[in-house]
């Protein structure tokens, strides 16, 4: 009897085990920044995602100090990139930076004010000004078009100018051969990217100071 007893409180301290390791396993999240690349907009199949640095919130020199090593790093490919501005985002472009890392290019906008910034970047073959439809002249055989949302119009009261450059031409060593700075309307700003060639990107948001990155791997 007593060992018919045992049996059944083992059988029944088991089940209770594989109930908990159950749980355990369904409410297991993880915290992994990626961009999606199950994108409606496109109809061809696309490369593998090539990866690259995970951006750390703590880099406050950018672009000139690298990501850290030893965090997960996210994806890179060629889709649409977006993101929603905060609803009290209330933000001035005050300054336009790039430098040539290790595998990729980056293009940063430094921001100030209120809010978190959104963005939609993606390819586009003719460069046109959003709002007039005048074409965008620069070098490059590729281009990219990030539309930084959130921001407010330099005349706005408590807006801040913005600082410069307006036009950046970089040196020979990576992918991007010009970026500029295009024409602000509906609560958004141009960001332009001229490239050698068509390459994977990401677009994402660093905090303290407010940034958005553009990176372009290279070929």
């Amino acid at each position: 009897m007593r060992h018919t007893h045992l049996t059944q409180a083992l059988a029944m301290a088991t089940a209770s085990a594989m109930l908990v390791a159950g749980c355990t396993s369904d409410g297991h999240q993880e915290t992994v920044t990626a961009i999606d690349t199950s994108s409606p907009e496109t109809t061809q199949a696309e490369p593998s995602p090539s990866p690259l640095p995970s951006p750390s919130a703590s880099e406050t020199t950018l672009p000139d100090a690298s990501p850290p090593v030893d965090e997960v790093p996210f994806f890179a490919d060629r889709l649409p990139d977006t993101a929603e501005a905060s609803a009290d985002a209330r933000l001035s472009p005050v300054r336009l930076r790039f430098g040539v890392r290790d595998g990729f290019d980056r293009i940063v906008l430094d921001l100030v004010g209120e809010g978190t910034p959104g963005w939609r970047g993606e390819y586009v073959e003719d460069p046109t000004q959003q709002a007039s439809g005048e074409p965008v002249y620069l070098l490059g055989e590729d281009y990219l078009l990030i539309l930084v949302r959130g921001v407010v119009y330099p005349t706005e009261g408590g807006a801040q100018p913005f600082e410069g450059p307006r036009t950046i031409v970089a040196d020979i060593g990576g992918v991007v051969e010009e970026v500029r700075y295009g024409s602000m309307f509906e609560g958004q700003v141009e960001i332009w990217v001229g490239l050698a060639s068509n390459e994977p990107f990401r677009v994402f948001g660093l905090a303290n100071p407010t940034r958005v990155v553009i990176d372009v791997q290279h070929p």
